[in-house]
């Protein structure tokens, strides 16, 4: 059985390997760009971390990568650390409300530009706050999946399995509180909630919950997921017993793709680039270094990727052919910005 723990070993400031080469300022010093993620190695993070660097060293910046494996307390830790090194930029992903707040104000106190992408909690003046637009990317997975379930015969309220973990990560709650809001409009009815430890084995907790359910007889349309982190026990117990559920959920990467590709009762992810998402964070705070005006708040739009969408020879940077919004963006470009692109 595959074992899949969400949250390993974290990596310290002294033990990452910087990505990119070292470019000098006028003054002797490197021009530095830290991008602190506080989730999983995934797909995904490897492509939000790729969009972040390549658009740092195309704008002169040095960017070095870390990563908590989503334990807030060592998070905090490479913050810490992170404090204490000569970084002009913070890129801070997905620190929760218990402590963003105090970090990324004393960043703004050293004189740190920063942006916080999916960040919980009160905003700091002086940080731009990005985020995808979570009731968006959930309403566009839920309208897949009724209406999919719809095609197969099924009616109103579609009978569904949420798959989600609560009071861990600020998106997931917000994208349940549009799962809530479907299911007071009448369109679904969640007949079993599945919420995985997050900081366990959360592989073998969702094959045991959803096969165990789907065993008991219970009936469903389908099935519904927060992250597509969650979709490898998700198939492997529907495949076990040889039973077919429409399936949707959110963010992509290269995996999805090709899930999307192969997986009949796969119908949609719906997501933002995660390569957008790093390369523009990253144009953010070099604009606030150069003292172009940025806003309080960003939201990248979303999209939906249908298994139509796409074709086995399909990975994330063919869908830039196919879906407006995929491998590439003109958002925050200005001359001063233009002006540093090598």
């Amino acid at each position: 059985m595959k074992k899949h723990v969400l949250f390993g070993v974290a990596m310290t400031l002294a033990a990452v390997t910087a990505m990119g080469s070292t470019v000098y300022a006028e003054d002797g010093g490197s021009k530095k760009i830290a991008v602190l993620r506080n989730m999983t190695s995934s797909d995904h993070t490897t492509q939000f971390f790729a969009g972040a660097v390549d658009e740092g060293e195309k704008l002169g910046y040095t960017v070095d990568t870390f990563m908590s494996d989503g334990d807030d307390v060592k998070m905090q830790n490479l913050m810490d650390q992170a404090l204490n090194q000569d970084y002009d930029i913070w890129i801070v992903s997905h620190a929760n409300e218990g402590y963003q707040f105090d970090y990324l104000s004393k960043a703004v106190e050293k004189g740190i530009k920063v942006v916080g992408f999916d960040c919980g909690g009160d905003h700091v003046d002086g940080v731009t706050y990005t985020s995808q637009s979570d009731p968006d990317l959930t309403a566009i997975s839920l309208d897949s999946l009724i209406d999919n379930a719809k095609e197969e015969g099924k009616e109103e309220p579609i009978k569904i399995v949420e798959i989600n973990t609560l009071g861990a990560i600020v998106p997931f709650d917000t994208r349940h509180a549009t799962v809530e809001q479907y299911e007071k409009d009448g369109k679904i009815e969640v007949v079993k909630m599945i919420s995985p430890n997050l900081q366990g084995d959360y592989y073998s907790e969702i094959n045991t919950a959803l096969t165990t359910t789907i065993q008991s007889g219970l009936e469903f349309d389908g099935i519904w997921t927060a992250s597509t982190a969650f979709l490898d026990p998700i198939f492997d117990s529907m495949h076990s017993l040889e039973k077919d559920y429409v399936v949707t959920g959110i963010d992509i990467s290269d995996t999805e793709v090709q899930r999307l590709a192969t997986e009949p009762d796969y119908y949609c992810c719906a997501a933002v680039d995660p390569y957008v998402i790093g390369m523009v964070d990253v144009r953010i705070g070099v604009s606030k270094v150069l003292g172009v005006e940025t806003p309080e708040e960003y939201k990248f739009d979303a999209v939906g990727v249908g298994n139509t969408d796409v074709t086995k020879d399909d990975s994330m940077a063919t869908l830039a052919d196919k879906i407006p919004g995929f491998g590439s963006s003109d958002a925050f470009l200005s001359d001063e910005l233009n002006a540093l692109y090598k």
